[in-house]
C-alpha cells in the first residue's frame, strides 16, 4: 500500500468531493451498459470494423459500474459509523435507519410508483404489477433472480433491495465488533459469496439469475468494508501517474473479467464455477482500485458538474430507463432502428433526459427529505452549505 496521509477532516465532518465524482463515474457505467449494444449488431460492425467485439465486450464490462457503486456505499457506511463510534462511544442504530429511510425510500417508492403507472401502458405487462410488489418489500433481487429481468422502465430497482439487505446487518456489525472481528465478516461474505458462485456455476445458472443474487453482490459490499478497515481513516497520498495506473487496472480487471473469465455471458453458457468466482472477484477488486485511484485527490481538480452529478446520482440511477423509454417511444421511435449515427444521437438525448429528471427531483423533491435527514446526523457527509446553496 502507498503511503498515506491523514485526513484533515475532523471526527464531526468526512465529506471527500472525489467519492462524488465517483458516483457519477458508476451511473456512467451503468448507463453505459444498458445503452450500448452487448451483442453482434450489424450497424456497430459497420462502423467499427473489427473492433466492435472489444465495443460488445467493454459493454458487457459496464455493469460493473454497479460493484463499484455497492463497494462505495459500503466503504463510505463503515468509514461513517466508525468515526460516530469513535466521537460518541457507540452507533446509533435507530438514528441510523432514520437517515437511510429518508435517503432511499422517498425516491425508491416514487420509482416504484412509476413502474406501476408504466404497467398500464398499451406495451405494459400485467406481470409487472407482482413484481411491483416484490420490490416494494425489497426483494427485487430475488425476483429478479427467481423470475428474470424486468422490462419495466423500474426495473434497475432491484439493485436497492441488495442495498436494503445490507443495511440489516451494517450498523450492528460496526457497533458490537472491533476492527479484527471486522475483518472475520469480510471474509464471511466473501466466502459467502464465493460458494454462491460455485453453487450457481455447476448449476449452470442464466447470467441474470448470478448477477441479481443478492449473496453475490455481497462480496462487493466486503470488498468496501475491507478498504475502510485498511485505510483507517487516512487517505492515499500517491503520484498522479500512480492514480491513472489505478484506474487503467480498473478496467483491465473489468474487461478480463467479462472477455478472459466470460462472467458476463449469452444464453446457457456458464462458464462454471471456478471461472465466475475469479471474474466477480476481478469485478469486486477493479471497483477497489478506482476507489484508491480518488481517493485523496486535490478538490481544486475535480469538475464541479461532475461533484454535482455525483450528488444527485442516486435520482439519475432511479430515472435513466424512465427516460430511455419516453426517448425511444417519443422522441425516436422507430428512427433509432435506422443508422448507427442515430443511436449515438439517442444516447446523448437520454442521457441529457436523465440529468434533468434527476435535477429536477432532487431540487423540488428530495430535499426536503434531505434537510430532515440532516438533523439525524452524528457525522456530517455533505458539503458545508451543501441544502442551502447550490455551490456546484
Amino acid at each position: 500500500m502507498s503511503s498515506l496521509a491523514a485526513s484533515k477532516t475532523t471526527a464531526g465532518r468526512y465529506y471527500r468531493p472525489e467519492l462524488d465524482v465517483v458516483r457519477f463515474l458508476a451511473f456512467t457505467f451503468v448507463f453505459l451498459g444498458h445503452t450500448l449494444p452487448t451483442d453482434p449488431d450489424s450497424r456497430i460492425a459497420n462502423v467499427l470494423g473489427r473492433a466492435a467485439p472489444i465495443l460488445y465486450v467493454s459493454a458487457r464490462a459496464c455493469k460493473f459500474g454497479l460493484s463499484l457503486f455497492f463497494a462505495l456505499s459500503a466503504f463510505l457506511i463503515c468509514e461513517l459509523l466508525i468515526r460516530e463510534r469513535e466521537t460518541v462511544g457507540t452507533v446509533g442504530v435507530v438514528q441510523f435507519y432514520i437517515r437511510r429511510i429518508l435517503r432511499i425510500w422517498p425516491l425508491y417508492y416514487l420509482g416504484v410508483a412509476l413502474g406501476t403507472m408504466f404497467a398500464f401502458l398499451p406495451d405494459g405487462h400485467p406481470s409487472d404489477l407482482v413484481r411491483m410488489g416484490w420490490l416494494a418489500i425489497f426483494m427485487g433481487s430475488w425476483m429478479a433472480a427467481i423470475h428474470g429481468p424486468i422490462s419495466n422502465p423500474a426495473g434497475p430497482l432491484w439493485s436497492i433491495s441488495v442495498e436494503e439487505q445490507f443495511y440489516l446487518f451494517a450498523p450492528w456489525i460496526v457497533k458490537y465488533f472491533n476492527r479484527k472481528s471486522l475483518y472475520g465478516f469480510c471474509c464471511l461474505l466473501f466466502l459467502v459469496s464465493n460458494a454462491q458462485l460455485y453453487y450457481l456455476g455447476r448449476l449452470s445458472a442464466t447470467d441474470s439469475r448470478i448477477w441479481a443474487d443478492a449473496f453475490v453482490q455481497f462480496q462487493c459490499f466486503a470488498a468496501g468494508i475491507l478498504l475502510c478497515l485498511i485505510l483507517r481513516g487516512r487517505l492515499p497520498r500517491i503520484a498522479v501517474w500512480k492514480r491513472l495506473s489505478l484506474l487503467a487496472g480498473t478496467w483491465l480487471c473489468w474487461f478480463c473479467s467479462c472477455f478472459g473469465l466470460h462472467s458476463s455471458f449469452n444464453r446457457n453458457n456458464n462458464p462454471g464455477g471456478w471461472s465466475l468466482i475469479g471474474g466477480y472477484a476481478l469485478g469486486s477488486l477493479g471497483s477497489v482500485l478506482l476507489l484508491v485511484a480518488f481517493l485523496g485527490v486535490n478538490p481544486k481538480l475535480l469538475p464541479g458538474w461532475a461533484i454535482y452529478l455525483g450528488r444527485i446520482s442516486f435520482g439519475l440511477y432511479v430515472y435513466h430507463e424512465f427516460a430511455m423509454y419516453l426517448t425511444n417511444h417519443v422522441l425516436f421511435g422507430h428512427l433509432a432502428t435506422i443508422a448507427s449515427p442515430i443511436l449515438f444521437l439517442k444516447a446523448g438525448s437520454e442521457f441529457g433526459l436523465t440529468v434533468l429528471m434527476a435535477t429536477l427531483s432532487y431540487r423540488y423533491y428530495e430535499k426536503p427529505f434531505l434537510k430532515l435527514k440532516k438533523r439525524h446526523t452524528v457525522v456530517e457527509s455533505e458539503p458545508i452549505g451543501a441544502l442551502a446553496h447550490r455551490s456546484h
